[in-house]
């Protein structure tokens, strides 16, 4: 189930956002997320600064927390895989209507994205993991995943997603035995959904 609230990271600087990550696993607070989140949030005043309910920012942080630790553990079989795939929110496209420009592969399924807006964060994306030596997935759903990754013989993937499509989609490639890596969504919603590139390219 995707989460029932938005979030947005853009007022949070990409560097204390991962200053936060690490010092949660510095501390082996990933091993006790539920309790530790209450006090990651208020201690960086997380909910302020997304606007989120309390509620709702402590299960944003728990996901994150265990995105940020199943990244670093399968870091280094990620590393070693030659076959990669990137799988991209087809929300994140500058337009999701007609003035769209990528192709949709219903066999598939997925978006070829055509490049057609250099503004357009899916086509940036799209180019940064290409010159990467990926293959590029701009897809409609999570539900396509395990399609595309069971069809093509990939030894890894990056993922960009929200942090609960996260968390389960590491559960659908422990089960498929593909090493992954998870990009947190900078902003989700469904629409005008955005991901940070510096995130992606660390991670890439």
């Amino acid at each position: 189930m995707p989460y029932s609230f938005i979030y947005d990271f853009s007022r949070i600087s990409q560097n204390m956002f991962f200053q936060i990550l690490d010092t949660a696993c510095n501390l082996g607070l990933h091993r006790f997320a539920s309790q530790n989140a209450k006090k990651l949030v208020k201690l960086f005043k997380i909910d302020e600064a997304t606007g989120l309910n309390l509620t709702d920012a402590i299960a944003l942080v728990e996901d994150i927390i265990e995105v940020q630790v199943t990244n670093k553990v399968q870091r280094e079989k990620f590393e070693k895989a030659k076959r990669k795939a990137l799988l991209v929110p087809h929300c994140a496209r500058a337009f999701m209507d007609r003035r769209c420009m990528a192709d949709f592969d219903p066999e598939i399924p997925t978006y070829k994205c055509r490049s057609c807006n250099s503004d357009c964060i899916v086509n940036k994306a799209t180019s940064l993991a290409k010159t990467k030596g990926y293959d590029v997935f701009v897809i409609p759903g999570g539900s396509c995943a395990e399609r595309i990754l069971r069809g093509n013989a990939y030894e890894g993937v990056v993922g960009v997603a929200c942090g609960d499509e996260l968390v389960m989609a590491f559960r659908l490639l422990k089960k498929i035995g593909i090493p992954g890596q998870g990009v947190l969504l900078n902003k989700n919603g469904c629409s005008n959904t955005n991901i940070n590139l510096d995130s992606l390219s660390r991670i890439l």
